[in-house]
């Protein structure tokens, strides 16, 4: 993430931030949405996010601390419901692919992934890779979420900057964000 970061700001094109969940610590600036797809577990972050200044909290559903509660699930859940018996209506994408959707139905134009590879190293912030700090094990449920996006008539939007959602999405870079 944080090389992603420093890549997307050495352009030096104005932009909105969209934060997820502890990204929100090492944006420099205003962070103008914060995301979390998991609000039950982040209530604390919500009400005491760092980098706040007005900064507008989303989640999935109705969660104390947030300000949007979106509610909404993947059109095809992939059988899942069926394979692992949980029963229907769980999203699949990750965190990124919900503020994905949330920040195109809001509005914004072009969206750019940074520091969302969707791999299992783990997250940038524990440098020492262990069995605790790897994963998340991403499954094809996820992977196909991304893949049906890409194929969709919003995909051609967003782009990232590392990663598999990159060799999915497409590599961000500058001139695409400036739309050339």
């Amino acid at each position: 993430m944080p090389s992603d970061l420093d890549t997307f700001l050495s352009w030096g094109i104005e932009h909105d931030v969209g934060a997820l969940g502890r990204g929100i610590k090492d944006y420099p600036g205003r962070v103008h949405h914060w995301f979390n797809g998991d609000g039950e577990t982040a209530i604390q972050w919500a009400k005491n996010l760092p980098n706040g200044n007005g900064t507008i909290k989303h989640t999935c559903g109705h969660v104390d601390g947030f300000d949007v509660d979106w509610d909404w699930r993947n059109k095809d859940d992939y059988h899942y419901g069926t394979i692992t018996g949980e029963g229907p209506g769980r999203s699949h994408g990750s965190s990124a692919m919900f503020a994905t959707l949330a920040g195109l139905y809001m509005g914004y134009d072009r969206i750019v992934l940074a520091g969302c590879p969707l791999d299992s190293n783990g997250h940038y912030y524990w440098p020492e890779k262990t069995q605790d700090t790897l994963g998340p094990l991403w499954m094809g449920f996820d992977m196909m979420a991304w893949i049906d996006f890409r194929d969709s008539e919003n995909g051609h939007r967003v782009r990232s900057l590392s990663g598999y959602t990159a060799k999915i999405m497409g590599y961000a870079d500058k001139k695409w964000v400036q739309g050339e």
